[in-house]
């Protein structure tokens, strides 16, 4: 069976993205926390890791996605916007119950992690 997915060269999907945004190579690998030439390595590697591609993407505010969607199904997409940038709450109130509802986020996910982590130590004992 042949596979007819259009396979994309990481590195020069970054170099585009990168020449797309217009922002400088020093400023970008200073807030990617890359040197110059590691990001020179990253674009000639054609199999740059994903998640190195997704900080990359991140900082440049760019939805790589479309390219590999397979690859990145695995992946959380963090929230761009983020309660201070839309609506601040107006009052102590109103603070005190988004910190409540964030708290029992947490609660959750922190109980479903050790779920998961009892079934993997069952698992690999």
């Amino acid at each position: 069976m042949k596979n007819n997915k259009k396979k994309f060269h990481r590195g020069e999907l970054l170099q585009q993205a990168v020449a797309s945004a217009g922002m400088s190579i020093t400023n970008l690998v200073r807030k990617a926390g890359y040197s110059r030439s590691s990001y020179y390595n990253h674009i000639n590697d054609p199999e740059l890791p994903i998640d190195i591609l997704l900080n990359y993407s991140k900082i440049l505010h760019v939805d790589l996605s479309v390219y590999f969607p397979e690859l990145l199904e695995n992946f959380v997409k963090e929230p761009t916007n983020f309660y201070l940038a839309d609506t601040p709450p107006q009052s102590l109130d109103e603070a005190t119950k988004f910190i409540d509802e964030w708290k029992l986020r947490y609660y959750e996910l922190l109980e479903k992690h050790q779920v998961l982590l009892e079934k993997y130590l069952q698992l690999n004992g």
